[in-house]
């Protein structure tokens, strides 16, 4: 299981699935999944799983425990799946560094 905190509008290639954290509520996440020319929008509880196949399953959680009190634009998702399945971050997937020398700004979702 890999566990990434995401801010609103960044996303995760999971295997042929991109999913996009569209919002953060008190109890949960907004998911966009774009799949094959499908684009899905789910509302999910926290601690709760998603589906995505038989596969690969989504779990959001609170960034931190005080649950929305700091971090009300991020939060914590999980992802279980097999070790053929590649999980990627949009800016690995396009290089982005967070080192102060590139100068390169954060655009969101990259895809």
């Amino acid at each position: 299981m890999l566990t990434v905190t995401r801010r609103v509008g960044e996303s995760l290639k999971i295997g042929d699935y991109r999913v996009i954290l569209r919002a953060r509520t008190v109890g949960g996440v907004t998911l966009t999944t774009l799949h094959k020319g499908h684009i899905s929008i789910k509302d999910i509880e926290f601690g709760h799983p998603f589906k995505l196949n038989h596969e690969i399953t989504v779990y959001p959680y609170p960034s931190n425990r005080e649950g929305l009190s700091k971090s009300t634009g991020q939060a914590k998702i999980s992802i279980s799946a097999p070790k053929h399945i590649k999980i990627l971050r949009d800016e690995v997937e396009t290089g982005f560094c967070r080192n102060s020398k590139t100068n390169r700004t954060f655009f969101g979702v990259m895809s």
